[in-house]
């Protein structure tokens, strides 16, 4: 017989006890990565750097016993490089730790020139241009290993082409030989060819542009607004557009064609690549601004249309997620210049007068003029001034920070007042001056900002890491 309701043997308590506390350990660590996820994905990748007042002098390296003639820098991470030419007209490559200016190593490229043009710093290597005096006249690129400066490979190049340098590989751009040629960095070596696309006479005449992301324009930029390290990122891609109106995207690893249209645009059309998009504004009367799939076949979206044949465009960069900016004249009017922002959805119109370069800043966008006196206005996404009317030269740091000089880069020595600015508030801090510097020298990273000087090299810090 069964025993009666509530007679029998009770089950231990410990074991449902033990059950529910695992539940509820499971539920809270659940939690805590969830919360740390949405953290994650919700930070703000470039906060506002703590400018310092003034800005540090760091140290000092030595350039020669004179005088240089030219001076060169770069900055890649925790290390830069330093140039100068020899009176042999070969260069003087120096390599610093960017943080204290400890030299690393002092060498001499094995190539000579009458004049250098620039260096560029990559990882684990750094590259040096010599001048030409025209687009024919042949020169020479040299490169150095950046861990013993020792020279890896030097190749002579003509005057107009150019280098674009990804993960492991540059891409000569050679217009003479009308191809796109794969080179090694790690010798130098030929890995592809391509020949460029020719019209219907023959001509190859063409333009190269780096498909950009969104972490190449959130690093270091050039005066002009170029990334500095334009390989960051998981793209590694070109799109060529040809003589013969056809654009077509090149893998800079193998020269694959990864894909190629017809009828997309002339040499002088403004053309911007940036991750999965290829925005294009015509140089034409009523002209239209359309967005691009440069990997498939589909027709472009159309985001804007001038409303007359008075209004041209002057400039295109990509400037948030599948939105593009450029600045749109009428009819010569410099006053009437305007920012035009558009995506698939939404069109907007920011007064920019006189206005000439437009620099990506993460979802901001920095606007400047550049002729007469220098002035700067950083628009937040919504295209309201968080910073209007800055006089100098403004400069991306990263995605949230700028650096401004108050006066425009010179290759003369002078004392340059510089300010810092974070992008999400437009506040600025005043960091005192680089004393006798050839401004247009001068690389930087998000702490420090190195200048050839009059006889020697000098580092300055203006942010902590």
């Amino acid at each position: 017989m069964s025993p009666p309701p509530g007679s029998g043997p009770t089950a231990p308590a410990f074991p449902r006890r033990r059950a529910l506390w695992i539940t509820v350990g499971a539920v809270v660590a659940l939690a805590g990565v969830v919360t740390a996820a949405v953290l994650y994905l919700t930070r703000d990748r470039y906060p506002a750097l703590e400018f310092r007042s003034p800005v540090e002098r760091v140290a000092g390296v030595a350039a020669g016993a004179e005088r240089p003639s030219a001076m060169f820098t770069a900055v890649l991470g925790d290390r830069a490089y330093l140039a100068y030419p020899l009176d042999d007209g070969r260069l003087e490559v120096v390599a610093v730790d960017a943080d204290t200016g400890g030299e690393k190593w002092r060498k001499p490229t094995e190539a000579s020139a009458e004049q250098w043009e620039r260096i560029v710093a990559l990882p684990g290597a750094v590259v040096a241009f010599a001048d030409a005096i025209g687009d024919d006249t042949p020169r020479d690129l040299v490169l150095l290993d950046g861990a013993s400066g020792d020279q890896r490979w030097s190749r002579p190049i003509l005057g107009d082409d150019e280098v674009f340098f990804g993960e492991g590989v540059a891409v000569l751009v050679d217009r003479t030989g009308k191809q796109l040629v794969g080179l090694r960095l790690s010798d130098g070596g030929e890995t592809w060819v391509q020949p460029s696309p020719h019209d219907e006479y023959g001509g190859a005449r063409t333009s190269v542009h780096p498909v950009t992301t969104d972490k190449a324009l959130g690093g270091p930029a050039f005066v002009d607004g170029s990334p500095r390290d334009p390989w960051r990122g998981e793209v590694r891609r070109l799109v060529q557009v040809g003589a013969d109106r056809s654009v077509r995207v090149v893998d800079m690893g193998s020269g694959r064609i990864v894909h190629s249209r017809a009828n997309v645009a002339d040499q002088d059309d403004l053309v911007a690549a940036h991750e999965d998009r290829l925005y294009v504004a015509r140089d034409e009367a009523g002209y239209q601004l359309l967005a691009y799939d440069p990997t498939t076949d589909a027709q472009p979206k159309v985001l804007y249309t001038a409303p007359d044949d008075r209004k041209r465009p002057e400039a295109l960069v990509p400037c948030g997620e599948h939105r593009a900016c450029l600045l749109e004249t009428t009819g010569g009017e410099d006053e009437s210049t305007e920012v035009v922002a558009a995506t698939e959805e939404k069109v907007a119109h920011w007064p920019a007068p006189e206005a000439t370069r437009l620099v990506p800043l993460g979802e901001h966008l920095l606007v400047r003029r550049t002729s007469s006196e220098p002035v700067s206005t950083l628009f937040d996404p919504d295209g309201r001034a968080v910073l209007r009317d800055r006089k100098g030269v403004a400069v991306r740091l990263d995605g949230g920070n700028l650096l401004v000089f108050a006066d425009p880069p010179s290759s003369v020595e002078d004392d340059r007042s510089v300010a810092g600015v974070a992008a999400g508030s437009g506040a600025v801090t005043e960091m005192g001056e680089l004393v006798g510097v050839r401004s247009e020298t001068c690389s930087w990273n998000t702490s420090v900002i190195v200048c050839g000087a009059k006889e020697d090299f000098v580092l300055y810090r203006f942010a902590d890491r």
